[in-house]
């Protein structure tokens, strides 16, 4: 798919002895983002100054004194990851998707809330690959390799050359890499679930299909069970969990842990917060808490999550 094309626009502004900047972009074409970006963020992304000229004047309407602390950088979403891979030479369109889900995969990171965190798992290995290849584990480098790979396929450079250039280095990095570096133990998660058989906890596996709890007692012990994901919600119907759960399809949807035994399902978040005006459940849907049966209609709005 065709990169986005974004119409930039800076401004200095004088105001006596004093320079002030500002800055902003218009998305004027989507490209990849048509698919890859949500309308939340995209809104963001339009901003577009008004049009200035070198002789256009301001004056000042009001002064506002504000003072503003620094703030930590905010975690990466899959769009705001994609926008910085593309700004540094990183990666193109189509590779971007199996990038982030690679590491989703090797469960280097994980999603939460659009969030994307950083594991315990891939802390280490970073940590591990940075010290041993520093050459390599690194932006420019990974910036400048996708530049010359294009010149390859534009029949500018020959890969050979590439090759006999990057190889060896690698090669002697690898070799001794196998020899200092220590494997990588990441003990596993214990749950609340007691094993069926043996009647210890049930650990956190993963698997080619995702998460899976087993018994930590294996090989003695083979026992496993489906993993799912609580969100400490009640079921209006058992009184058990709510748990997110996946159609054949792979849609989303939020059922009881009890199920067969209990139907209830909804496609909407359910809430912790109940209903003001019934008591009953209440379900997510957008910044909005909507009270689940139709009859009562109550609508409240959502708190941010801090």
């Amino acid at each position: 798919m065709s990169e986005a094309v974004y119409e930039t626009i800076s401004a200095k502004i004088g105001a006596g002895d004093y320079r002030f900047q500002v800055s902003g972009a218009r998305l004027v074409f989507d490209g990849f983002m048509t698919i890859y970006q949500s309308d939340d963020e995209k809104a963001t992304l339009d901003t577009a100054l008004k049009k200035l000229s070198e002789d256009s004047r301001l004056t000042l309407d009001e002064m506002k004194p504000q003072q503003h602390f620094t703030q930590p950088q905010g975690h990466f979403t899959e769009a705001s990851l994609v926008k910085t891979l593309e700004e540094l030479g990183i990666g193109r369109p189509s590779t971007y998707a199996p990038t982030i889900t690679t590491l989703l995969a090797r469960r280097y990171i994980v999603k939460e809330n659009k969030n994307l965190y950083m594991t315990e798992l891939g802390e280490a290995v970073n940590e591990m690959i940075s010290a041993a290849f520093p050459s390599i584990v690194n932006v420019n480098f990974t910036a400048n390799m996708e530049s010359l790979l294009d010149g390859v396929e534009e029949g500018k450079i020959k890969w050979k050359t590439i090759v006999e250039n990057f190889y060896p280095d690698l090669d002697e990095a690898a070799k001794a890499a196998e020899k200092e570096l220590a494997e990588v133990k990441i003990a596993d998660e214990v749950t609340d679930v007691v094993c069926e058989e043996c009647g210890k906890n049930m650990v956190v596996k993963y698997g080619p299909h995702g998460k899976f709890l087993a018994c930590p007692g294996f090989p003695d012990c083979k026992n496993t069970m489906p993993y799912y994901d609580k969100i400490g919600v009640a079921c209006p119907k058992c009184g058990k969990d709510i748990v997110l759960k996946t159609t054949k399809k792979g849609r989303k949807y939020y059922g009881g842990i009890d199920n067969p035994e209990c139907d209830f399902m909804s496609w909407p978040k359910p809430s912790a917060i109940p209903c003001k005006e019934c008591g009953g459940l209440m379900v997510e849907k957008g910044k909005k808490l909507v009270c689940a049966d139709p009859e009562c209609g109550y609508v409240a709005e959502k708190k941010e999550e801090e």
